[in-house]
C-alpha cells in the first residue's frame, strides 16, 4: 500500500511530491491566466503567451488545462470562490447584533473591494460572454449561487418571511444584476466614482428592495 501511495505522488524533487509540483503549476496559470485574461482578454491569449507569463512550457499548460477555454474557466472560478468567501466572512463578523444597513454595506463594500482589481473585474464582467454554451452554463450557475446567497443572508435577517422560491429566485437575480451592471460601469469608467459612493448608491437598492418585501409581508400576516 505504502509503495503504491509512494508511485502515485512520484518521486520528491525539490522538497515536493508529484502531485504537489502538478498543483503548484496550475496554480501558476491560474496567476498567470488571470494577469493575461484581465489585461489582454481571453480572445488575443495564447498557449505562448500565457506559458511565458506562468514561466513553464507548454507541456505543463495542456497537462494542467488543456485547453485556453478551461484556463479561462478555472480562473473564473477560482475568483469568483474566493470573493464569495470573502463576503461570507464579512457578513460573518458583522452578523452578531447587525442591523440590515450594516450587513448589506458590509457584504457590497467586501465585493466591490475585489472589483477594484481591475483584473479581476473584466474575467468576471467580461470576458465569458458569448464563447461557448460550457462557459454559459458556468457563469449562469455562479449567477444562481450568488443570487442564493442574497436571499439566504435576507432570509437569515427576517425568518419570517414567506416569498415562494420562484420569488426569491427572480429577486436574488434582479439584485445581483445591479451589482454586476454597476461593477462593469465602474470598470468601463476606469474607476471614476469613488468606491463608497458605489457600495452606498447599490446597497439603497438592496435596503429598499428589502423594506419593500418587509411591508408587504407585514401586510400578508396582519
Amino acid at each position: 500500500m505504502k509503495q503504491d501511495k509512494a508511485t502515485s505522488q512520484g518521486r520528491t524533487y525539490g522538497g515536493m511530491s508529484l502531485d504537489q509540483r502538478k498543483q503548484q503549476r496550475r496554480e501558476q496559470f491560474l496567476i498567470a491566466g488571470l494577469e493575461v485574461f484581465g489585461t489582454q482578454g481571453f480572445r488575443t491569449a495564447t498557449v505562448r503567451g500565457l506559458c511565458r507569463e506562468a514561466k513553464l512550457t507548454d507541456r505543463y499548460f495542456y497537462e494542467a488545462y488543456g485547453t485556453i477555454e478551461n484556463l479561462l474557466m478555472a480562473v473564473y472560478e477560482d475568483c469568483m470562490t474566493k470573493i464569495r468567501n470573502k463576503i461570507l466572512q464579512e457578513v460573518a463578523a458583522a452578523a452578531p447584533g447587525a442591523d440590515l444597513n450594516k450587513l448589506i454595506h458590509a457584504a457590497l463594500n467586501c465585493y466591490f473591494s475585489e472589483m477594484e482589481d481591475a483584473r479581476v473585474a473584466r474575467v468576471c464582467m467580461l470576458e465569458l460572454v458569448g464563447i461557448s454554451a460550457e462557459v454559459d452554463d458556468l457563469y449562469n450557475g455562479y449567477i444562481l449561487g450568488f443570487s442564493e446567497l442574497v436571499m439566504g443572508l435576507a432570509q437569515q435577517v427576517y425568518p419570517d418571511w414567506v416569498l415562494s422560491n420562484d420569488e426569491k429566485e427572480v429577486l436574488g437575480i434582479s439584485t445581483i444584476g445591479a451589482m454586476r451592471q454597476a461593477a462593469t460601469n465602474w470598470l468601463l469608467t476606469d474607476y471614476r466614482v469613488d468606491r463608497q459612493i458605489v457600495v452606498t448608491s447599490t446597497a439603497k437598492i438592496f435596503i429598499g428592495l428589502m423594506k419593500l418585501i418587509e411591508s408587504e409581508q407585514e401586510g400578508i400576516t396582519s
